[in-house]
């Protein structure tokens, strides 16, 4: 793993979740203000929050989740199954059916540079 990225994680575990458990000895990631976990809805409403406060965008949890999945695929074209397994999807079908259009769009701006490349490879020769 990055060592930016675990030390993110490292601070959040070390620095920010003891406050969380308010005393307790649990083992959630995200402990509630009671014993358990932090409520999904809750969850989410802050990781929303979270988002627009740091990148000025409104966007839900599974929008969220969506554009995480087009960034891989954007870096890592057809690689469904690392989506499947970033996502959790339980079929690499459901990962497919939400993310096979953006192949299309990354293919026809891939096309697009070929074909300039081409035209401008054409206008040296003329030279």
């Amino acid at each position: 793993m990055e060592p930016y990225l675990t030390q993110l994680i490292d601070e959040y575990v070390f620095d920010h979740r003891p406050s969380l458990l308010r005393g307790s000895n649990e083992d959630w990631l995200f402990p509630g203000k009671r014993a358990g976990t932090k409520g999904k809805n809750f969850l989410s409403h802050q990781i929303t929050d979270r988002i627009v406060k740091a990148t000025g965008l409104q966007m839900t949890v599974h929008q969220f989740r969506h554009a995480a999945g087009a960034l891989l695929l954007m870096r890592r074209p057809g690689d469904y199954e690392l989506v499947r397994r970033i996502l959790g999807h339980r079929s690499v079908r459901t990962t497919m059916s939400a993310y096979v259009g953006l192949e299309s769009i990354q293919a026809s701006e891939i096309f697009g540079k070929i074909v300039m490349e081409h035209l401008e490879d054409a206008s040296e020769e003329e030279e």
